[in-house]
C-alpha cells in the first residue's frame, strides 16, 4: 500500500490525489487500527508511532479542498465527507481539528485518527 509521493514539497496531480485518496479509504476500511499509535509518556508529552496506514496519513495534508470538486467515485465522497465533518484546518504544526468538547485542537496525529475513524464510520454506513 505503498504510495511513491511522501514528499509533501511536491504538488499532487487531481489523478494522483484520486489515487492516494481511493488508497487511504480503501486501507481504512480493511482495518481498526489508527492512523498514528498516540500515547503520553511519564511527563505527559505526547508520543507518536507510525502504523501501517501511517505512510499514506503522511499525504494527506498535500490534498486540499480544490481536489474536492473533483470527486468522480464513492470512495472519494467518503473522504471529502469524513474530512469536512471533523473540520480539519491547515495549522503550521499541520492538519489539526477541534477535539470532541470544542475546548482545544488535537495534533495532527491525533486529528489524523479522527479522521480515519470517520472514514471508516462512513464507509460502513454507506457500504461500500
Amino acid at each position: 500500500m505503498n504510495f511513491p509521493i511522501s514528499d509533501s514539497r511536491i504538488d499532487l496531480s487531481h489523478s494522483n490525489a484520486s489515487i492516494l485518496i481511493n488508497r487511504v479509504v480503501k486501507a481504512v476500511a480493511c482495518t481498526d487500527e489508527p492512523a498514528y499509535l498516540v500515547t503520553l509518556d511519564a511527563l505527559g508529552d505526547e508520543q507518536v508511532k507510525s502504523t501501517s496506514l501511517s505512510r499514506l496519513f503522511d499525504c494527506v495534508p498535500q490534498i486540499n479542498e480544490a481536489y474536492a470538486d473533483c470527486c468522480d467515485d464513492e470512495h472519494q465522497e467518503v473522504f471529502w465527507a469524513a474530512y469536512q465533518e471533523v473540520e480539519l484546518e491547515h495549522s503550521p504544526l499541520g492538519l489539526v481539528c477541534m477535539n470532541d468538547t470544542e475546548t482545544g485542537y488535537l495534533s495532527t496525529a491525533q486529528s489524523m485518527n479522527a479522521l480515519a475513524d470517520r472514514i471508516r464510520l462512513l464507509f460502513s454506513l454507506l457500504s461500500i
